[in-house]
């Protein structure tokens, strides 16, 4: 099999495309995955990066040869004793050992049963793979959290993003006004999303332009933004944040606002991502996939997703 190695902590140089690996073998309970399509998140890029990140992220259990990535979509190949809900040349995709480290960057990957979705007939393995950590961030803030209901009004900040796209049309979904804000460049992309108001943060203060929405799902990587965001929730309105580590600096906001908040950090779980396939097989709600890579070219992947600013998901195709 062939992966990228993370020799360091660092630059892109120190991701490492090897090809001398072993292939794996299942376990029980376990699912052998010959890989079509990776996805690329921000989090791959920031665990790269950081050591403390990585640390963190495997519960301080490192290993000596460390494999990025967490989103995969492909075709079994091998099942180990035990699992039932697949079968070797099943289509499946999912979000693999989050938090730990789910080692997609590879042509072949091992991921537990519980981990995995059947793919949508509906979507690509392209789509598939831009799915998972995004598509079940979104489904925690907006459902699980957020718990947004028909009729009410939601903002959502970074509606072009990963998370945001997908937020936007779950809330669409329910039946929530949605009020999202993005960039100027990213306007048509996110009207079309279905959204009742959209406002270019480079141009108008959201806070001078709303009050008294019922909840606010912030996708934002700022303290200070998350704390604007208080400011135009009604009393007893919900915040959803996707920086849980932030939750010290906010609390006392929240408190003097009345208003309930809740900091994201999504889990690997097959029974939510069952729930988000079901619901792709039945409606028009799909990740956008701005741009594909091939294997050979992850690196600038990596280097695009870092960047920031890119509508929808990066991904990785393997041929």
């Amino acid at each position: 099999m062939e992966a990228y190695i993370l020799e360091k902590n660092g630059g892109l140089e120190n991701l490492k495309k090897t090809v001398d690996m072993i292939d794996l073998i299942p376990k029980e309970n376990e699912v052998l995955i010959e890989t079509k399509a990776i996805g690329i998140n921000p989090i791959d890029a920031q665990v790269r990066n950081s050591k403390d990140m990585l640390t963190m992220i495997s519960a301080g259990s490192v290993p000596s040869a460390v494999i990025l990535g967490w989103d995969v979509a492909g075709v079994v190949k091998q099942v180990g004793e035990g699992v039932t809900k697949f079968a070797p040349g099943d289509h499946v995709y999912g979000l693999i050992n989050m938090p730990g480290l789910g080692q997609t960057y590879a042509t072949q990957v091992i991921a537990p049963e519980a981990h995995l979705s059947h793919k949508p007939k509906s979507i690509s393995f392209e789509m598939a793979a831009a799915t998972p950590m995004a598509a079940m961030t979104a489904w925690q803030s907006v459902m699980t959290l957020g718990k947004i209901k028909k009729g009410e009004t939601v903002l959502i900040h970074g509606a072009a993003g990963g998370v945001g796209h997908f937020a936007v049309q779950f809330a669409k979904h329910i039946g929530a006004y949605v009020i999202a804000t993005a960039s100027a460049r990213n306007e048509e992309f996110v009207k079309s999303l279905g959204v009742d108001v959209f406002i270019d943060y480079t141009k108008a203060d959201f806070e001078t332009q709303l009050d008294g929405v019922d909840a606010v799902i912030d996708t934002v990587n700022s303290i200070s933004h998350v704390q604007q965001s208080i400011n135009v929730i009604k009393p007893n309105g919900r915040l959803v944040y996707l920086q849980p580590h932030f939750s010290e600096a906010i609390r006392p906001h929240l408190e003097a606002a009345h208003l309930a908040g809740y900091g994201v950090f999504v889990n690997s779980s097959g029974e939510i991502l069952d729930q988000i396939s079901s619901l792709m097989q039945e409606t028009n709600i799909r990740p956008k996939v701005t741009r594909t890579f091939a294997f050979d070219e992850l690196p600038t992947a990596h280097q695009l997703v870092e960047r920031g600013g890119t509508a929808g998901k990066v991904v990785v195709i393997i041929d």
